[in-house]
């Protein structure tokens, strides 16, 4: 039996939390206006999460996310306030014409690639284990999906140790977000 857990699991799992914490606070400054009442809510907010702040069990935590990420999900505000850079605002992908795809990379003369010796040595790693872990990924994410469809946005977790996360690729090799 595996007692001892990755680093990795334990901080993506510890990461999903705080994102989890930060979009539910979002959404309920959306709910309750007044800024005392907000402070309130959030004050209880942040009780619930400090009930399980030394849970070792990272099954249970994972599954407490789980039920969190679903429950916030059935009782999102109807109309959420949206950010202009985020999917859905006024100004999301605005620059996406100036984003360089990530195959343009595989047409650069040697000469430009040597200029970047370690960048262009991590790629072709990560490409060849792109290649590899394809297939996994993909089974794990259809089998992991809902017949009814996705109850959250988030992706699901590397099962095993050593395995990566369906689509880490897209992490791993983003292009530049905004132009120079």
């Amino acid at each position: 039996m595996f007692f001892c857990l990755p680093l990795k699991l334990f901080l993506l799992v510890f990461y999903s939390i705080l994102h989890h914490n930060t979009i539910t606070l979002h959404s309920t400054s959306l709910f309750v206006l007044p800024r005392d009442k907000y402070r309130f809510y959030a004050c209880l907010l942040r009780a619930q999460f400090d009930e399980h702040k030394d849970l070792k069990d990272m099954a249970k935590a994972t599954m407490l996310l789980k039920a969190g990420e679903e429950e916030f999900w059935s009782s999102q505000h109807p109309q959420p306030y949206i950010f202009p850079d985020s999917p859905g605002g006024t100004s999301y992908e605005r620059y996406e014409c100036y984003k360089v795809p990530e195959w343009c990379l595989d047409l650069w003369h040697p000469t430009e690639k040597a200029m970047y010796p370690d960048y262009f040595a991590k790629r072709e790693q990560w490409k060849k284990l792109r290649d590899q872990s394809w297939g996994r990924e993909i089974k794990q994410l259809q089998e992991e999906t809902p017949a009814d469809g996705p109850k959250t946005e988030s992706l699901p977790p590397a099962r095993r140790e050593g395995d990566l996360p369906p689509l880490w690729w897209q992490f791993v090799s983003r292009p530049r977000e905004r132009p120079m």
